[in-house]
Formats: structure tokens, sequence, C-alpha cells
């Protein structure tokens, strides 16, 4: 059997499947809570809820009544592989955090300043050499370029030399991110058959010779190799524990019953799990900083003059925490454009679902609190959370870094990374921003039409369906 009849095969087998599970499914609890009808009997007949009411989003995110769905295990297996920590539960997943926490702790995080400036300042001739100056270019390619090399020079201690247009990580990762960042009919509905194809046809499917799947396993290859690689490096130099690094913390200790570190099988999984969250999310989040800057010249500027007495004052010891504006530009484009849009939950069980202000149901009924049935998919609307005219006041629609400086503090709290990593993001973005605003005068060409898409995470797209986002660069007089 040829691999395309194959794959019609296994396509057809889940379409079925998923076809009979819809058609014997019963009316669902939310069936009276108002939103849109959906378009077409496959595309959008599922019934999922979309939360962004405060009170029900801690509960649901804190709560253990809630999991991550079928699809999002499946999903999340076939590119990080079996024990990453975002599937991680219980047990298993505090053994993690134990491991990895030290790696991204204040102190460790303070000692890799040194070569994210030195990343910053590579950003910085890469532009000049491409003759970025006095030209309008996407700078998307370049951001991620930088957050690779961050991860490989600070957490690796290895260089991917993505910088230079040369690394072949940073190819086959480009190439996975825009594979899974795909969007199309066929996509969604493969999407929605996930959770209903048995875990062995599914295994099956990921061994079958399809483009995507190929580039899949050929960046799963290249990072176990890398995992295996440079765990052979630590093991023939242990630090000592104060100087340990992120991977021989993850390298389990020779004695039998020790418990700390992971089996050599499962250092790729985490260092992919490393990888693809720094580098997508920060490169990311960095393109939508410029981006609000190129928009906002009168906030670039002050910035601009912010750095430029933080350099006067400190010289090349800038204390980044003391630079209120630049941390609000980052907190408030962080809210505007969440790198995680929306995050999935199911039930475990039947529960009630808290709510912070009442909801009127299709019949004109007001509810103050929603009963939730065991697998009911629910969709934690982080963007919509972080636009709530209640929580972020009424220009909470608005770029405005000031509602950050304001001596009340916001009502609102970021939803996004938690802890150990997002330390080190942080500083990655005050480090290269910084580095940019002074280097360079952003702005939008005439007739820009970028606007954030979801994909894996969200992404800017033009209106030709071009995933960039056009800039125009000048020096700094």
């Amino acid at each position: 059997m040829s691999g395309r009849l194959v794959a019609a095969f296994f396509f057809a087998l889940a379409v079925v499947s998923w076809v009979a599970l819809r058609r014997a499914s019963r009316k669902s609890c939310i069936s009276q809570i108002p939103g849109p009808k959906s378009p077409s009997w496959i595309y959008g007949k599922e019934s999922r809820l979309m939360v962004s009411d405060p009170l029900a989003t801690k509960f649901i995110l804190n709560s253990p009544i809630f999991a991550h769905g079928a699809a999002q295990h499946k999903a999340a297996n076939s590119m990080f592989g079996h024990g990453n920590i975002f599937l991680a539960q219980e047990d298993y997943h505090r053994h993690l955090r134990n491991i990895m926490n030290p790696s991204f702790s204040s102190q460790n995080v303070r000692r890799m300043l040194p070569m994210v400036k030195d990343v910053g300042m590579k950003l910085v001739d890469r532009w000049e050499t491409l003759g970025y100056p006095g030209t309008t270019v996407d700078i998307t390619q370049t951001m991620h370029e930088a957050a690779l090399d961050l991860m490989g020079e600070a957490i690796f201690e290895h260089p991917f030399n993505g910088l230079t247009g040369q690394s072949e990580m940073a190819k086959i990762q480009r190439a996975v991110l825009e594979t899974v960042s795909s969007v199309s009919k066929p996509s969604q509905l493969v999407d929605a058959c996930l959770p209903y194809i048995p875990d062995f046809i599914f295994r099956l499917t990921l061994q079958l010779p399809i483009p995507a799947i190929r580039t899949l396993q050929q960046y799963i290859n290249a990072t176990d190799e890398l995992g295996r690689q440079l765990a052979r490096q630590e093991r023939s130099n242990m630090s000592s524990e104060k100087d340990r690094t992120f991977i021989s913390r993850l390298i389990k200790p020779d004695s039998p019953d020790a418990t700390a570190g992971v089996i050599d099988e499962a250092i790729g999984v985490h260092v992919r799990t490393i990888l693809l969250a720094g580098e997508d999310t920060t490169g990311n989040t960095l393109s939508w900083i410029l981006y609000r800057l190129a928009m906002a010249p009168d906030f670039q500027q002050a910035l601009r003059e912010e750095v430029q007495l933080a350099t006067a004052n400190s010289g090349d010891n800038i204390d980044y925490e003391n630079m209120p504006l630049l941390n609000a530009i980052i907190n408030e484009t962080l809210r505007l454009y969440s790198s995680l849009p929306f995050t999935e939950r199911v039930a475990k069980r039947d529960c009630i679902l808290p709510l912070s202000q009442p909801i009127t149901t299709t019949t004109g009924s007001q509810i103050t609190e929603m009963p939730i049935e065991k697998g009911q998919a629910i969709y934690v609307a982080i963007s919509s959370y972080h636009r709530l005219t209640s929580l972020w006041g009424p220009d909470a629609d608005e770029f405005r870094p000031s509602r950050w400086l304001e001596g009340q503090p916001c009502k609102g709290t970021a939803l996004g990374p938690h802890a150990s990593l997002w330390r080190f993001a942080l500083m990655e973005m005050q480090v290269l921003v910084t580095e940019i605003v002074r280097k360079f005068i952003l702005s939008l060409p005439a007739g820009d039409s970028t606007k954030p898409c979801y994909r894996l995470s969200l992404v800017a797209k033009t209106a030709d369906g071009v995933q960039e986002i056009p800039i125009h660069i000048e020096n700094v007089a």
C-alpha cells in the first residue's frame, strides 16, 4: 500500500470516528450560553466554552478538576516527546521543576547577562551587515535567530550561530514551527479528530511518509542527537553544584538509587521544550514590541532618552529593572499580544464554575455560576482576559504603557509564562530592545497592514497573507 493510500485510510478512519461520536453525543449543558452559530455541520460544530471571566479563569487554571485534553496530549507528545514539562503532573511535574528552576534563579539569570548583551550586539551588527538602515525589512526572522542564539549561549552553552544565517538548527526549527503553525480546513478537521484517534493508530500516523511528518522527525532526531552531545560534554566536565548548567542538572547520577535528573533518552525532550518555547514565544514577543514602538514614535523617543540616561549614569552596567518605561512597554505588549492567546482544558468531572459577573442566557435568565459536565472542553481566553474593561479600564484595547507607571496598580494581572524561564525571557527582551532603540529609529511603512493572527502562538500577518512584520529602519543620528 502506498504512503498516500495509508495516509488517506487513517485520515478517513479519523473522520468517521469523529462523525460517529458527534452524532452519538448528547446536548451540552452549556447550550444556553450565548455564542456564534456554527457555519457548518463539520467545522465548528463541537461545543466549546470560551472563558475570560477573572474568577472562572483563576478557578480553571488552578483547579485539579481541569486538565489538558486528549488532543493537546497527542500534539505535545508528538512534538516534544513523552515526559515534557507542559503535560507533566503532580510528583513528576514537581520533580522537573526542582531540576530546572535552579538554572533560572535570579542569581543564575544575572550571570547570563554578559552573554545576552553579547548577542544583543551581534544582532545590531547583523542589521548593519544586512544593510537594514535606510530600508524596510521584515524583522521577525532576525528576532527569532537572536532568541535561538540566546538559548544556545546562555542556557545550553552551545553556539547555534542563528544570526550568521548559516545555522542548520535555526533552519529546521523554523521549518517545524511553520509546519505546525499552518491552518487549513483539513488541519482543523484533524485537530478535532485527535481526541478520538486511538493512541496506537496515532503513533502509526507519525511514521507516514508525509512532508510535514518528515520535517518533525528530522527535528526530533536532530535535537535528540544534540541532547546526547551536550550530555557527553557535561559528563566529561562535571562542574560543582554552584556552577552546574541546565544540561548537567538534567543528567541522572550514576548511583542506582539516584532520584535526581532524568534518563538520557528524555534529555532531548527537554532540549526541544526549551528551544521551541524560548525561540517562538520570545522571538514573536520581541517582534511585537518593535512593531508597537514603530507605531508609537513618541513612546519610542521617550524610551531612547531613558536608554541614553541609563547609559550616561551606569555605562555598560545598566540596571534594566530600574528602567520604568522599558518595562512598561514590555508589559503592555505582553498584555495586548499574548504569546498564547488561549489555552484548552477539559473537565475531569462534573463541577460548578464560579463567575465574577452574571451571564444572561439565551432564555433571558441570569446565572452567577455555571454547571460544567465531565468531558466539557473549555478555552481560557487569555487575550480576552487581557482586554477586559472591568480590569484594564475603558481603554483596554489601546496600547498605553503609562497604565503600568501610574500610582495605582492595574486591577488586572497579566497572564503569561510562569517563573523560571520567564526571568530569562524578560532579560532577553530588556537587553535586545535597549540595544535596538539605542542604535536605530523604527517606523511603519506606508500602507502597513500587519495584523495579529493565531497559529501555534500569536504571529503577525500582512494583508497579502505573508507572515512578517515590515518595519522601516534608520540609524540614530
